[in-house]
């Protein structure tokens, strides 16, 4: 069923790498890697460092002494931190060279696989959590309910809720749209599952308030560093950001968001997964 490699290896930190087969199954829809934005994803992506000091202080204290499994684990950006804090987290994802990337950073216990199909028996785990990830799969209920059956405890997402109404991503978005590209990606953010099932736990952390200059996020976008932009047709994507750039040559984007900790009680995942969307 798979192969086993031990990368690194110590009485502390025991690191193995497990290649799982069954993701890429028949009749499984086809996945998004995100292996061309491995090396640029942790600075395209991550919190700031207080909010994410804050986060992981949470995380911690509700996490110890409980075996937690995070889908869609990449670069580690949670993972790495956690596990060097003392908490039991086995990782999975679909992308090679993004799990190679958390290697470098000192993950371990990772397996390359599908997050509907996981290759573990029942109620292997206290508690699961996915952030940014439900979004990429037309299957997110499917996603939901393997959750459901490997869980004994609960399901947790961290959710971000900005302030503000617009950004340069979104004013993005719309510029494609206009010009009759669609880049909506067929699942469902975490951050909206809220409204679809209330959580059993919120835990608020924040606010935050950044500001930051235009110019690097505009090389970002003109990179195509976000998922929604890949299917874009160049010309499109040229139009796009020359409207970008014309608006925020010189300018700072001021960023204000909050953060919620969300659970659900593994019960009522197929309730959640259920809801109308």
């Amino acid at each position: 069923m798979g192969e086993t490699i031990a990368f690194a290896s110590n009485e502390r930190w025991p690191c193995t790498f497990f290649r799982w087969s069954a993701f890429a199954a028949n009749g499984m829809p086809e996945r998004l890697s995100f292996d061309r934005v491995a090396s640029i994803y942790d600075e395209t992506r991550s919190l700031s460092p207080k909010a994410m000091s804050h986060v992981l202080g949470i995380l911690v204290d509700e996490l110890l002494g409980k075996k937690v499994l995070e889908i869609g684990v990449g670069t580690g950006r949670y993972a790495v931190p956690l596990q060097k804090s003392g908490i039991d987290v086995v990782g999975v994802d679909i992308s090679q060279k993004m799990v190679d990337q958390g290697l470098s950073k000192g993950m371990r216990s990772v397996i390359l696989a599908d997050g509907v199909r996981l290759p573990f028996v029942a109620r292997s785990f206290d508690l699961t959590m996915t952030n940014h990830v439900l979004h990429l799969l037309p299957d997110w209920r499917d996603m939901l309910l393997e959750i459901a059956r490997v869980t004994r405890d609960s399901y947790l997402s961290v959710l971000e809720r900005a302030e503000e109404q617009s950004g340069l991503q979104k004013e993005y978005n719309d510029l494609a749209r206009k010009a009759g590209q669609e880049v909506e990606h067929p699942g469902v953010r975490e951050r909206d599952l809220p409204g679809l099932l209330k959580p059993d736990l919120v835990m608020p952390v924040g606010p935050f308030s950044e500001v930051l200059a235009a110019e690097p996020l505009l090389d970002e976008l003109e990179a195509r560093s976000f998922s929604a932009q890949w299917n874009v047709p160049e010309a499109i994507h040229r139009q796009a950001m020359a409207t970008l750039r014309s608006r925020w040559a010189g300018r700072e984007v001021h960023h204000r968001y909050s953060l919620e900790i969300s659970f659900w009680q593994v019960g009522r995942l197929v309730e959640l997964a259920k809801a109308p969307h």
